[in-house]
């Protein structure tokens, strides 16, 4: 009945509600990497509870040994396995500072890597392939990935059935190093046999089969079965497209696939707004696709722009798997309506384009073009231009991300060949663009951003060329902080006329502040020359502010922009507002 008596001792004498809670600060010491120390605190129980201060030093102490446990794993993950953990505790002005004192020595190196295979009908690989290097810190994720790319390795192979056994690792606290023993269970390589697809309701499946070029009868390929996979995914007509290899051979011995898809809506509806305070004030987009027009993942395109220097209607047809898996016949057509400074403009134009995918990133396309368009510049008569033409396109995306770029770059290469059908006038117009983006640091929270654009117009006069073709800068789209077409040559009574070539430079860094917030600082340069090559004279810069909120459909951006060596004619400031980035 002993413990009775204690409890009833202390229901007597409760803690009085007046005691002085310990306030405390926790602070890591001996780490230097700070992305570690960052983990650390995020792992630590006293760092969370900081803004609960205990009653008393004996539950601080607990809760900083309840820490303990917590770093060992995570230092071992990253090597230090003779890592130690020491616990100070300093008095303050205000309260106490808990001081956890690393010990991390040297991290552990990879000495040794054996791989046991239950057969020999597939090559050992060596460790080039698996990631793994000797005498490198023993990082958990290396050695993971290591174990990861073992089983990848096998499938890749013909291997389907591969399956990882338990790995052992060794860890010698004498010698600083580790040792891993991979272990996995190749099983028989296995010939795949027809495809099957579920969930394409409204998918024509001879459609789907041409689109993934499937063969039976192949040994299995993890790889080349998920390029497939994704070929279904970027056709936009599924959300989700599930590979399932049976378990089971059929009377050929071979295994059948099947893809298990989960259809898109076909239909879709958009709107847009972009704002600036720059000459087009407001742009209003509308549009509507339809991604499987008749049932063959034909896609119709409609889109209405209008604002107040520029309104347009334009269609589009895209019918993929023209006579080739690789090849989309396109047919594209606008009216046109332009009202600048520079001039006014009314055209219609058509064009019949067949698109080539070299690879996932990369596509070239070439067709014919016809142009109808009349154009009046200012204080000049109305001149009407009947060009065909011979647009030629290759873009190359090597980005990690198509709304948020961390690394890697864009590139688009286009060559136009125009001939006018009524004067005979010929000349061919080029546009050369490439956008780089890096990482600086681990997190990828902090980017720097470029962009370059080069055009040149090749064979003719500038007074030969429809002024709607010519080269402009100015404006959100190439230098802010000038207002839209006004970085253009001029004709001797002031008015702009628009180039032969076009300069534009672009740098941002930018910088997510919140899981949705980011600031940007950027600068642009750039100018328009009545000469078909740049001669980097008369460059204008402008520089300025942006914030951006990320949103699933990409980043709402406001950007305010100077001139920096400004004109008498320049506005003090710019201000853009859309959706996404600049570039």
């Amino acid at each position: 009945m002993r413990w009775l008596f204690f409890l009833i001792v202390a229901l007597s004498f409760p803690p009085s509600a007046s005691a002085e809670k310990i306030a405390y600060k926790v602070e890591i010491k001996g780490v230097s990497d700070a992305d570690l120390k960052e983990e650390l605190l995020s792992y630590s129980f006293a760092k969370q509870q900081q803004d609960n201060p205990p009653s008393s030093l004996f539950v601080l102490k607990q809760r900083a040994k309840k820490d303990i446990p917590n770093f060992i794993k995570l230092l071992r993950s990253y090597a230090y396995f003779g890592a130690n953990v020491l616990i100070k505790l300093k008095k303050q002005k205000k309260g106490l500072k808990l001081v956890f004192q690393f010990i991390l020595g040297e991290p552990y190196l990879l000495k040794k890597v054996v791989i046991h295979q239950d057969t020999t009908q597939l090559a050992t690989p060596n460790l080039i392939q698996l990631n793994l290097e000797l005498d490198k810190p023993a990082i958990t994720t290396s050695l993971l990935t290591g174990e990861e790319k073992l089983l990848r390795y096998a499938k890749e192979n013909s291997h389907a059935f591969a399956k990882l056994c338990p790995r052992k690792v060794v860890v010698n606290h004498d010698l600083n190093s580790v040792s891993l023993d991979l272990c996995i269970t190749i099983g028989q390589k296995v010939t795949v046999g027809d495809v099957n697809f579920t969930g394409n309701k409204n998918v024509n499946t001879d459609f789907l089969k041409k689109l993934i070029q499937w063969k039976s009868g192949v040994l299995y390929d993890q790889k080349t079965l998920n390029e497939q996979r994704l070929k279904l995914i970027d056709s936009r007509l599924f959300t989700i497209a599930r590979l399932q290899l049976s378990t089971k051979a059929d009377e050929k011995g071979q295994y059948p696939i099947t893809f298990e898809l989960t259809e898109r809506l076909p239909r879709t509806i958009s709107a847009g707004l972009r704002l600036t305070t720059d000459e087009e004030l407001a742009l209003f987009r509308l549009a509507w696709e339809h991604r499987n027009f008749w049932n063959k993942g034909e896609n119709v395109d409609l889109e209405l722009n209008i604002s107040m220097i520029k309104s347009s209607f334009e269609g589009s047809f895209r019918k993929p798997v023209f006579y080739r898996p690789e090849n989309t016949f396109i047919v594209n057509s606008a009216i046109v309506r332009e009202d600048t400074d520079a001039y006014e403009s009314l055209r219609a134009e058509i064009s019949a384009i067949i698109e080539h995918q070299l690879s996932r990133k990369k596509r070239i396309n070439a067709g014919l073009a016809y142009r109808f368009s009349h154009v009046t510049e200012k204080d000049q008569a109305t001149e009407s231009f009947n060009l065909i033409s011979i647009p030629i396109h290759f873009s190359w995306d090597f980005s990690d991300n198509f709304l948020e770029p961390t690394s890697g770059g864009r590139l688009w290469l286009d060559e136009e060949p125009f001939y006018d059908i009524d004067s005979g006038a010929r000349f061919h117009k080029q546009k050369i663009r490439y956008n780089h983006y890096l990482s600086l640091t681990d997190s990828k929270n902090l980017i720097l951003a470029g962009r370059i654009i080069l055009g040149n117009i090749w064979g003719a006069e500038v007074k030969d060329v429809p002024a709607d073709l010519r080269y402009f800068a100015g404006g959100g789209d190439t230098v802010r902080g000038y207002s839209y077409q006004s970085l253009s040559p001029k004709n001797t009574d002031g008015h702009k006329i628009g180039g032969l070539s076009l300069l534009a430079l672009s740098l941002e860094l930018r910088s997510w502040v919140t899981e949705s917030i980011g600031i940007v600082g950027f600068m642009d340069a750039g100018q328009s020359y009545t000469t078909a090559y740049q001669n980097f004279s008369d460059l204008r810069i402008g520089a300025g502010l942006g914030l951006r909120y990320k949103t699933p459909i990409g980043a709402l951006r406001l950007d305010l922009a100077r001139a920096l060596n400004k004109r008498p004619e320049d506005d003090e400031f710019q201000v853009y507002i859309s959706i996404g980035h600049t570039f």
